[in-house]
C-alpha cells in the first residue's frame, strides 16, 4: 500500500511556508506578470524558486523540469497572495498588532543574532516598518483563508478505519518492514565520541517526537549513510534481522510510527522510524492510512483554494506576459 504524488498544487503547499521569508529578496527585472497594478519580475520569481529548491532538496542540483515545477508553484503562491491581499483590503480584515509583533519576534529567532538579522534586512533594501507590513498583510491572508478555505481536520478513526477495508485486499503479507534510519558511524572513534553521538540521535529522536523536525529532515543532513543525503533515510521492504540482532530487537519492541532506542550496530549507531509492518493486521498500517489520509484531504483542499483563487482572478485583473512564466492551469489563466 503506497502513494505517490506528483501534483504542482502539493508542491506549493511544501513551497508556501519557505516564501514569506525569501520575499525579503527584490529584484529590478521587468514584470512578467501583474495583478491589478502590482507587477511581479522574472527576477523576483527566479530567486525564490532558487532559493527554495536548495532548501528543499538540500543544495543538490535540480534538473530543469523539477525547477520548471518549483518555478510554477512561486508563481502560483505569489499571485495567489496578490489576491488575497486585495481581498482583505475589499473586506477591510485587521489584525491584532501584538500579534504581528508575536510573529515578528518568532521570525527573529532564525537568525543567530539582531545583528544578522537587520543585515539581512539591509541586505534587501527593507525597513524595519515594510518587514512588519509583510507580516501584517500575511496574517491578514491567513485570516481570510481560514474562513473561507478551511484547513482540513485530523482523519478521524472511522475514516481509517474505512480506507482499511477498502484497501486491505492490496496489503502484502510478509515478514519486511519499511522505515527510516539515521546512522552514525562510530568506525575509529573515542568511547566518548560514542557516547556522544548517542546523546545526538537521542535528541534527534525528541525533535521528531516534538513536530519539530521530520525524520527524513534529520536524516538526510545527519546521517552518515550517503544514500541517506537523497532518500531522508528511507529503507523500503526489508528483512529487520538482515540488519542484525541488535537492529532486529530494537525493532521488535517498537509499533508503527514509533523511533526505536538507540541501537549499537558493529561499526556505527543508528535510531529508526518504522513506517510500515508488513504483517495484514490494521494496528500495523494506522500510521501509513493517517497520513495518506491526510494527503488527500489537503489535495483536496488545495483543489478548492485554486477555485476560490479563481473566482478572484475574476474580480482583480490577472495578466500573464510572458509563456516562460504561465503556468498550465495558471490562476485565473492566461490573458
Amino acid at each position: 500500500m503506497s502513494l505517490k504524488i506528483v501534483s504542482r498544487s502539493v508542491l506549493a503547499v511544501v513551497l508556501a511556508a519557505g516564501i514569506a521569508s525569501a520575499q525579503l529578496l527584490n529584484s529590478k527585472s521587468l514584470d512578467v506578470i501583474r495583478v491589478e497594478k502590482t507587477g511581479i519580475s522574472a527576477g523576483k520569481i527566479d530567486s525564490l524558486a532558487q532559493m527554495l529548491a536548495a532548501q528543499q532538496f538540500h543544495g543538490k542540483k535540480v534538473n530543469e523540469e523539477t525547477m520548471t515545477q518549483v518555478r510554477y508553484a512561486v508563481i502560483d503562491n505569489l499571485v495567489g497572495q496578490e489576491l488575497v491581499k486585495l481581498e482583505c483590503k475589499k473586506q477591510g480584515i485587521k489584525v491584532a498588532q501584538s500579534k504581528v509583533d508575536s510573529v515578528t519576534k518568532l521570525f527573529k529567532k532564525q537568525f543567530p543574532s539582531e545583528d544578522a538579522f537587520q543585515k539581512e534586512l539591509k541586505k534587501s533594501n527593507t525597513t524595519m516598518a515594510q518587514f512588519k507590513s509583510k507580516i501584517e498583510d500575511q496574517l491578514k491572508s491567513e485570516a481570510l483563508l481560514e474562513k473561507k478555505v478551511p484547513y482540513p481536520k485530523d482523519p478521524t478513526e472511522k475514516q481509517k478505519e474505512a480506507f482499511w477495508e477498502l484497501n486491505k485486499g492490496k496489503a502484502q503479507i510478509n515478514d519486511t518492514i519499511s522505515g527510516a534510519r539515521i546512522y552514525m558511524s562510530t568506525k575509529g572513534k573515542s568511547k566518548q565520541e560514542i557516547e556522544d553521538a548517542k546523546e545526538v540521535l537521542k535528541g534527534l529522536a525528541a525533535q521528531v517526537r516534538t513536530k519539530k523536525a521530520t525524520f527524513a529532515q534529520l536524516a538526510a543532513v545527519y546521517s552518515d549513510d550517503p544514500e541517506a543525503k537523497k532518500t531522508g533515510g528511507v529503507m523500503n521492504k526489508f528483512l529487520a534481522k538482515s540488519k542484525g540482532d541488535a537492529f532486529a530487537k530494537a525493532v521488535a519492541k517498537i509499533k508503527v510510527g514509533e523511533i526505536t532506542d538507540v541501537v549499537v550496530e558493529k561499526d556505527g549507531v543508528s535510531i529508526f522510524m518504522l513506517t510500515e509492518k508488513n504483517d495484514g493486521k490494521y494496528e500495523s498500517y494506522k500510521h501509513q492510512i493517517d497520513y495518506i489520509l491526510r494527503v488527500q484531504a489537503e489535495q483536496d483542499r488545495q483543489m478548492q483554494l485554486k477555485a476560490y483563487l479563481d473566482g478572484l482572478a475574476k474580480v482583480y485583473k490577472v495578466q500573464y506576459l510572458d509563456k516562460k512564466y504561465t503556468p498550465p492551469q495558471a490562476i485565473g489563466g492566461a490573458n
